[in-house]
């Protein structure tokens, strides 16, 4: 089974891509869902995020995304913290996953596929590309997010120029380019 990662900024369209891919059979991975599920979930997580971010970040006992992010886009010391307590576990996660797979391939949807190290067990990856005035609209339109909070989040991912040497393969996604046809092209690719 190959094991193809698909990777790209927010607001690129990764998980619109990953959507076609999924209508055509093909089974995805979230890494991006996966974390916030350990996130809500996981009691040792929890009592670790507490242990190096204090009691802050919770609200109703309960560890509030909002502040957590607020916290780790802002220091970079702080994101390695929050990486380290979950990247391991959604790599567990990610393996224990692609034993119960059965497809010729699958995808692993990652906004920080090299941050997190994720690539060393992929075969191929694709970067979603997408100008950078059509992903902030998406995200002000989609999280209503203002430009200091996306840009902060942006400093914090791989630039365009290091996915595009780094990753297999480029869609674009600049709504001039057919992202259907290229998916599909992808596709046969993938299914040899």
């Amino acid at each position: 089974m190959k094991k193809i990662g698909l990777t790209g900024g927010i607001g690129s369209g990764k998980t619109t891509a990953s959507k076609i891919f999924q209508i055509m059979g093909v089974p995805i991975y979230n890494s991006d869902i996966i974390a916030k599920k350990i996130l809500k979930t996981n009691i040792s997580v929890k009592k670790n995020i507490i242990k190096n971010f204090g009691k802050q970040v919770l609200t109703n006992n309960k560890l509030d995304n909002k502040k957590i992010a607020s916290l780790i886009f802002e220091k970079e010391d702080k994101l390695k913290i929050i990486n380290s307590i979950i990247h391991p576990l959604v790599k567990k996660d990610f393996s224990n996953w692609c034993k119960k797979q059965k497809n010729t391939y699958i995808i692993k949807e990652s906004a920080l596929m090299f941050t997190s190290s994720a690539y060393e067990e992929l075969d191929y990856i694709i970067f979603t590309k997408c100008p950078l005035n059509l992903r902030l609209k998406r995200i002000i339109s989609r999280d209503q997010k203002n430009k200091k909070e996306i840009f902060s989040i942006m400093k914090n991912q791989s630039s365009d120029i290091f996915l595009e040497k780094k990753c297999d393969y480029i869609i674009q996604n600049d709504e001039k380019s057919s992202l259907l046809k290229q998916v599909l092209k992808l596709h046969e690719i993938f299914i040899k």
